[in-house]
């Protein structure tokens, strides 16, 4: 766009055109010769400001968006390897390619709808500008430019990609390469390698990497402490002589949640398109020290198509004392789900789905829009500082929402079009504080018809397994979030005096007993819909405190009998569970209970018929 005030100085003027009637006089006086020649004139003007414009050139202008947006994956031992873009050469070999990918908006891939997510501190679209100045370059023949004018290689300390070009404070191994085969089913690997640190650190920042990503389907990796005088090597026979498969069971988690939830954390996670970690405001992740400490590599390789091998790693980059906020990674879809809008059982028989409490049924064959719901409530203050959606390749769209203690609603990040073979964290630009009592909810939908080009095959039964192979499906959103009311100093200094199995039992964190938790309960009631569009819960029982958020067949059987009582609740966030169909019936209701003066509200986690009617 020509800036008015350069034309003005060039001579050009505004002109207004008056239309007349046929046979009347022009009410102006232009002619049409007069146009011509402001036509005229205006196209030498704007050539000639055209050429005041130098072409853009790798090195001054094209160089430093590349360096910048793409080099962290299109660079040596990342996975996009094969496409190197950190020299002149590789990027004017590929500059129509380039120019396609960026004027897309296909490159560098960003698949959130930003007109439905929060904003994202690592946004990687490209500014309009750059993208201009990309295609400007191609368009005029890709030039080199001057040598002198060409921007520093983003610095990489042995592959490690901090954005500040630090070395890593420590880096953990797998102790050697594990061999891939060349095809078929290959099982988990699951490795255990001894953290070198007599004392707890702080993880400011960490990144997790295969040696080769083209065999790593993903990685996630979790911290276990082992019974003193039990190493690596005496689990599997000890898992012989208790005829039991795996000998992880002596393992116990080095840190969980203190809430309710009770997970375990997840230190490091690789998934592609995934890079460094880096936590910042004021946050820091847990690093247990001691003798008996293990990071427990689980690894899903995945068969290339010649025999392979890996060697993966995580790099950890400390800061010196406890932060403001300790960060937890958990599963975000760990306490309800619902398959197609029914709520799934977690005494179910079967196999649980991995990273769940729940049996989930299979996608059918040729099913386009299989849909999968999590529902998990906070009963303490949190704040969330990412998202990370995982699937396989049936995956075909993630949405995280909140659902607040008022009742209100709020979508949070929207992936209207998941691939995954490029599966990012998103981390939040302002971390997102949520008041004790809201609930997240994520719904995921798989696509298993023909019309999904990344389905290996439509015409079977896709299952959501212990450990999946890539042909199987994942329901796993995680969620990376700290409690407001945990002190990390304060409950480290506790924990300093624990003796190591003590550590390794109770964590550093314990099970919160702050005035602001809430509590999960469970109530009895009938189902009714209120003029204003709420659902209602009335002649209901005193809430029960309840251990879990889910509920099993057994808690059913047992509201089935309990009496009704004479109490009213609001129902928050019952949409999933289809209440228009429940309608006067008998309701089992569970959720975090929100008591203010008007009474008590319901965030509910579980909601089941357990009569068709509501008579005493």
């Amino acid at each position: 766009m020509i800036e008015r005030s350069k034309l003005e100085a060039a001579g050009v003027f505004e002109m207004k055109f008056l239309f007349h009637k046929p046979g009347e006089q022009p009410r102006g006086t232009v002619t049409w010769m007069a146009f011509v020649v402001v036509v005229v004139s205006l196209s030498i003007v704007l050539a000639g400001l055209a050429a005041q414009a130098p072409e853009p050139t790798f090195s001054k202008d094209v160089a430093s968006i590349l360096f910048k947006n793409c080099a962290k994956c299109h660079r040596e031992g990342q996975i996009a390897s094969a496409v190197p873009l950190l020299t002149y050469e590789a990027a004017r070999f590929r500059a129509d390619k380039i120019k396609r990918k960026v004027a897309a908006r296909e490159m560098p891939p960003w698949p959130v709808d930003p007109a439905r997510s929060l904003r994202f501190r690592n946004d990687a679209r490209l500014s309009q500008k750059d993208i201009n100045t990309i295609v400007a370059w191609v368009r005029g023949g890709a030039p080199k430019g001057d040598d002198a004018d060409l921007p520093a290689i983003p610095k990489s300390e042995e592959g490690w990609m901090h954005p500040q070009g630090l070395k890593p404070d420590l880096v953990i191994s797998l102790p050697g390469d594990v061999h891939v085969p060349a095809q078929g089913e290959i099982p988990y690997v699951s490795l255990l390698v001894r953290v070198p640190l007599s004392e707890d650190r702080w993880i400011t920042a960490s990144q997790t990497r295969p040696s080769n990503p083209a065999v790593v389907h993903h990685m996630a990796l979790t911290e276990v402490a082992l019974p003193d005088g039990l190493g690596p090597a005496d689990l599997g026979q000890a898992a012989r002589q208790m005829g039991i498969a795996n000998g992880l069971f002596a393992a116990r988690p080095a840190v969980t949640t203190p809430s309710i939830l009770n997970q375990i954390d997840m230190l490091g996670i690789y998934t592609p398109g995934s890079t460094v970690e880096v936590y910042g405001d004021g946050s820091a992740k847990l690093l247990r020290g001691g003798k008996n400490m293990y990071l427990d590599f689980n690894i899903h390789y995945e068969a290339d198509g010649k025999p392979d091998t890996d060697r993966s790693s995580i790099a950890f980059w400390f800061q010196p004392g406890p932060p403001e906020h300790q960060l937890f990674r958990v599963n975000g879809a760990g306490e309800t789900i619902l398959a197609n809008g029914k709520e799934l059982l977690t005494d179910a028989r079967g196999t649980k789905a991995e990273g769940t409490k729940v049996v989930i049924p299979p996608i059918p064959p040729f099913a386009g829009h299989y849909e999968l719901v999590g529902v998990t409530g906070y009963p303490q203050a949190v704040t969330i500082y990412q998202f990370q959606p995982h699937a396989h390749h049936r995956g075909k769209d993630f949405t995280y929402s909140v659902v607040y203690p008022d009742g209100h609603e709020q979508t949070l990040l929207s992936v209207p079009q998941y691939d995954h073979r490029w599966q990012m964290a998103y981390e939040l630009e302002t971390p997102l504080k949520l008041p004790a009592g809201s609930k997240i909810v994520v719904t995921a939908h798989y696509d298993n018809s023909k019309m999904n080009m990344h389905n290996p095959g439509p015409e079977k039964q896709v299952y959501f397994r212990d450990q999946n192979q890539s042909w199987d499906e994942m329901f796993t959103p995680f969620i990376q979030y700290s409690i407001d009311s945990q002190n990390p100093a304060e409950l480290h200094a506790k924990a300093a005096s624990q003796s190591q199995d003590e550590k390794a039992s109770t964590s550093v964190q314990q099970r919160s007993t702050d005035k602001g938790s809430l509590q999960t309960g469970e109530v009895v009631g009938c189902l009714v819909a209120a003029p204003s569009g709420n659902w209602l819960l009335t002649k209901a029982s005193q809430p029960a405190v309840s251990d879990a958020q889910a509920t099993t067949s057994t808690a059913l059987k047992a509201a089935e009998a309990k009496p009704l009582g004479n109490q009213r609740y609001q129902l928050l966030g019952v949409k999933m569970f289809n209440p228009s169909r429940r309608q006067g019936e008998k309701v089992a209701v569970k959720g975090i209970l929100i008591e203010d003066a008007n009474g008590i509200r319901i965030n509910v986690t579980s909601l089941q018929s357990v009569a068709t009617n509501c008579a005493q």
